[in-house]
């Protein structure tokens, strides 16, 4: 076990200098564009390229590894250009707003390491799922099915959850309101639910490896989306911003999605 974790280390350590050069050129992009919120075009493709170095360095081709990546490519591709579409019509994200606020003197060198040198840090430990799955030597089982099959319908999930907050974003006028139709009927937050399905259908497709490292990532993202930069942060204060979202969180679910409960004057949202 010690050699495979030391093999699986020095993989992921191939990987960095790609990983660092996206990072810190998405740097210096941000501070010429004042918009610190461009990193979540790059995260995808910092997560994606580790997966291909991986792919190269061991030229292992089996059905099971090409799968992986091609799964890891579509899901990031399609992330990062989302991202990038929606940040054309939208200003910068007021949580990074709030952090220029509490540093304004030192933003840029705070920027530096708390967003972008911590980011390549995250995709390379995250990455080693990939790393693992990549070298091992599998071949195609129910586990793997099963794996595909949830990451499916968490990436499908996920894209119809964006593509509908987008076209609300677009349409409605008064920021004050909320999306409550659609996939956003059943929770509060069907996107960061359907990364969750994401990940966590790469653990299982990673499960036959039989190392348990690969349980690491998707924990990881798993108290990311639900703790430190999801759910907890976006919520944060909503209620003074949007009026209707007290009643909103009344009936709806945060991130499991379920049929939406009666509010208190026996109505349901439409």
């Amino acid at each position: 076990m010690v050699i495979e974790l030391s093999s699986i280390f020095l993989l992921i350590l191939k990987a960095l200098p790609a990983i660092l050069a996206v990072a810190g050129c998405t740097w210096l992009v941000s501070l010429y564009l004042n918009k610190i919120s461009i990193i979540y075009y790059s995260w995808p493709v910092v997560l994606m390229l580790p997966a291909l170095v991986y792919l190269i360095e061991t030229r292992m081709l089996g059905s099971v590894q090409i799968a992986l990546v091609v799964m890891v490519c579509c899901w990031a591709l399609r992330l990062s250009l989302f991202a990038i579409v929606r940040g054309r019509h939208q200003p910068e994200d007021r949580r990074y707003k709030e952090l220029r606020e509490r540093s304004a003197s030192s933003f840029r060198l705070q920027s530096f390491y708390l967003i972008f040198v911590a980011q390549p840090i995250l995709a390379a430990v995250v990455s080693s799922l990939f790393a693992i799955a990549i070298t091992a030597d599998m071949t195609w089982s129910s586990y793997q099915s099963a794996g595909v099959a949830l990451w499916l319908f968490g990436f499908c999930f996920e894209t119809i959850a964006d593509k509908q907050l987008y076209r609300f974003n677009r349409l409605v006028v008064n920021e004050e309101q909320t999306l409550k139709t659609g996939l956003w009927r059943y929770c509060r937050h069907p996107n960061y639910f359907g990364e969750f399905c994401v990940w966590w259908g790469w653990f299982i497709f990673a499960v036959p490896t039989g190392n348990g490292f690969v349980l690491l990532a998707p924990l990881i993202v798993t108290f990311l989306l639900l703790k430190l930069s999801g759910i907890s942060l976006m919520e944060r204060g909503i209620t003074q911003r949007r009026s209707d979202y007290e009643d909103y969180m009344q009936c709806t679910n945060t991130f499991l999605p379920w049929m939406p409960r009666e509010q208190v004057k026996g109505e349901l949202y439409e």
